[in-house]
């Protein structure tokens, strides 16, 4: 019996000693949904010469409430499990944006990958239409507090990035070891990313100048 109690408590504390998320456990987690049929054959099995549930033994009625509680128990850290990796990948989202990670993004499950395309999709189109008639998009992930300054200047520290069109900065060139001002709104998910480092918060007037 503590057998059944071992796997799924692991998945658990693998979620738990994770920096970020364990590898998906596929064949673990295979292995506690056939305990959880294990079990409820059992179960069946003790019941099938008992028509009269009222009238069963007391020693069947003790290995129907064990077997229902270990299929209980299998079922609920399962899920825990699963929810608690798409509460990390939601959070992934409102963290970095659209540029995932690749050491993040090879922990995840082919479905955990799609629910997060879906859920980035779900949220883009939320965020071009959070109103009828909107001209703007709305970016929800950005910081909730308003920078001190505006302008920052950044570091790039991702290699084969190229050049990307901002809303304020205009078209940005990034390359490996580049020192930029960028208004803080146009690379804040790159930051976010660490494809970018934060060096320090200019002041407007020295964006100006270095310009």
């Amino acid at each position: 019996m503590p057998l059944h109690m071992k796997k799924s408590a692991q998945l658990l504390r693998d979620i738990k000693r994770a920096r970020w998320l364990p590898q998906f456990n596929d064949k673990m987690i295979k292995e506690v949904i056939e305990e959880i049929s294990n079990d409820t054959r059992e179960m069946k099995n003790l019941v099938r010469e008992h028509e009269d549930l009222e009238g069963i033994p007391q020693e069947v009625a003790s290995g129907l409430v064990l077997y229902n509680d270990l299929v209980d128990r299998n079922r609920r850290c399962l899920l825990a499990y699963l929810n608690a990796r798409l509460e990390k990948i939601e959070e992934l989202r409102w963290e970095v944006g659209l540029m995932v990670p690749e050491e993040k993004l090879s922990k995840l499950h082919d479905s955990e990958k799609q629910y997060l395309h879906v859920y980035n999709g779900l949220l883009d189109r939320y965020m071009r239409h959070y109103t009828r008639n909107c001209k703007e998009p709305l970016d929800l992930t950005a910081d909730a507090e308003a920078p001190e300054e505006m302008n920052v200047q950044i570091r790039v520290c991702d290699d084969g990035m190229g050049e990307i069109v901002t809303a304020d900065s205009g078209v940005v060139r990034l390359r490996q070891g580049y020192q930029l001002f960028v208004k803080r709104t146009d690379i804040e998910h790159l930051i976010r990313a660490g494809k970018v480092e934060h060096v320090k918060t200019a002041r407007a007037d020295d964006a100006a100048t270095s310009r």
